[in-house]
């Protein structure tokens, strides 16, 4: 090659490295123009919706809180706050139903459960004395599951025979009010300024009734095969039976200590979970449920 050509040669090759230079710095440079306002765009966005986000999931969290109940009326009433009410309050309610009362307290001591919704006052102290741990009940209460006089063999109290077999509960409050019913009525007297009444502080029987003490859980199915029986209003309403029709005598509501409340243990009355769960119960939509429900059998609290 000729060194005029090796000149020329060179000189298109040094142009040809600068040309390369300059469209690869170009592009670089169009590159990392369009790419910056990407990448800041970007995270402009991201960050306030992760921070919305973050915020919405703060906002509607809900509180959970398990609480034991009776399946009725207990039952139906807190299944009525979950769908109502408990969402719009931030509450997330999981009921635990129990079929009889031992097993409630005993999910509450064993802390299965935050709180129940079952019992009236009297009830709990004496439970909570004879299985040595305290309880909290908040008061006003919520409803009362007034006792009645039943039976499936008689239609007025004056049918009932002498030496009748009446059954009433076995736990001293429950047996105290339906003794009570059975005292209003003219079946026996009482001694007077007893509570809890038992069956041994009857003072005249006329009719010389036979009072047997049985759960109240069995009070429905051995309605049978007694004459009468005293019967808390709870299982007046699982059973399907109208207090309204079918009770021969009725507690009134005039005594409010033996309406039913939430229940907890003692030192966790002020857990907002329960406090809230208690707000919610004394709502004025609930006692009109409750109203229209059972139409007296449950009697809300005012």
């Amino acid at each position: 090659m000729k060194i005029g050509d090796r000149m020329k040669f060179s000189i298109n090759l040094n142009r040809r490295f600068f040309l390369i230079a300059v469209t690869s710095f170009a592009a670089s440079t169009v590159f990392s123009s369009c790419s910056s306002p990407q990448n800041n765009t970007a995270n402009t966005s991201v960050n306030p919706s992760a921070t919305t986000a973050a915020n919405t999931t703060a906002t509607t969290a809900k509180e959970k809180i398990k609480v034991g109940v009776t399946p009725v009326p207990a039952g139906e009433i807190l299944e009525f706050v979950k769908k109502n009410l408990a969402p719009a309050a931030g509450l997330e309610i999981e009921i635990v139903t129990f079929n009889d009362f031992v097993q409630n307290n005993t999910a509450l001591k064993d802390g299965v459960i935050d709180a129940n919704y079952f019992q009236h006052i009297p009830f709990m102290e004496d439970y909570g004395k004879k299985h040595n741990f305290e309880m909290y009940a908040f008061t006003p209460q919520i409803h009362l599951n007034p006792v009645g006089l039943f039976s499936k063999k008689y239609k007025s109290l004056n049918d009932v025979p002498n030496k009748a077999l009446v059954t009433i509960p076995d736990d001293p409050s429950n047996a105290h009010r339906a003794l009570k019913v059975l005292e209003s009525s003219g079946l026996i007297k009482l001694k007077e300024n007893v509570r809890p009444a038992s069956p041994k502080d009857i003072i005249a029987n006329p009719k010389n009734i036979q009072i047997k003490e049985i759960p109240g859980a069995q009070a429905i199915p051995s309605l049978p095969d007694v004459d009468l029986a005293g019967v808390t209003g709870n299982w007046i309403v699982q059973a399907g039976l109208k207090t309204d029709k079918d009770a021969l005598a009725l507690e009134t509501a005039k005594d409010p200590i033996y309406a039913v409340t939430i229940t907890t243990l003692k030192g966790k009355e002020t857990d907002p979970r329960v406090q809230k769960l208690y707000k919610l119960l004394r709502d004025d939509k609930v006692k009109q449920f409750i109203r229209d429900k059972y139409q007296g059998a449950v009697i809300p609290i005012p």
